[in-house]
């Protein structure tokens, strides 16, 4: 593990592409916020992974809701640093959707979370992928952007989207962790 990220393992890589391979399975007919394929699951999923990990080496107390397909409804992770959903892309899609929260996703992002952690996958076909952690941001921010269409002429998607000078660096959870100190999470 680095500051700025994690390579996960053989086994997790396995668990993240088990749970992707079921929740696309579960949600391959359901219209989504962006494209619902089975590789996007399971880049959604090591991001989660890599985020769990950092969490708990940190000393922050993470709950993994994403290991359960029926908390859907809840957010990624809990912890000590508040309700957190995970936004993973690619490196070849960080500039044009990173960092972007859907117009029709935000109700549901608000209702779930606190806030975001935004993650790089690479090498996600290798036994041993690498997550880079991008930053953070408080879900609350979103109400100072203005949406816009982000991506390529050929798909656009009408978004919220972060500049990325204005992610809050990982570490800093941390810090915010210690601020947190006697949340309940259980």
């Amino acid at each position: 593990m680095t500051t700025r990220g994690v390579v996960l393992n053989a086994e997790t890589k396995l668990a993240a592409l088990l749970l992707a391979e079921a929740s696309f399975q579960k949600y391959s007919k359901v219209f989504g916020h962006y494209r619902n394929t089975a590789n996007s699951h399971l880049v959604g999923r090591l991001g989660e992974f890599a985020a769990y990990t950092h969490l708990k080496n940190k000393g922050l107390n993470p709950v993994p809701h994403f290991l359960e397909l029926n908390k859907i409804q809840n957010c990624d992770i809990d912890s000590r640093v508040g309700r957190i959903e995970v936004k993973t892309w690619k490196a070849e899609f960080w500039d044009d959707w990173g960092r972007c929260v859907s117009v029709s996703q935000l109700a549901s992002v608000k209702r779930k979370a606190d806030l975001i952690i935004w993650c790089v996958a690479d090498e996600i076909e290798s036994d041993t992928p690498k997550i880079e952690f991008k930053g953070w941001s408080e879900v609350g921010d979103i109400d100072n952007l203005e949406p816009k269409m982000t991506g390529k002429e050929s798909r656009q998607i009408y978004n919220y989207q972060f500049d990325e000078a204005s992610l809050n660096p990982i570490d800093s959870l941390i810090t915010r962790g210690i601020n947190e100190q006697g949340r309940n999470i259980a």
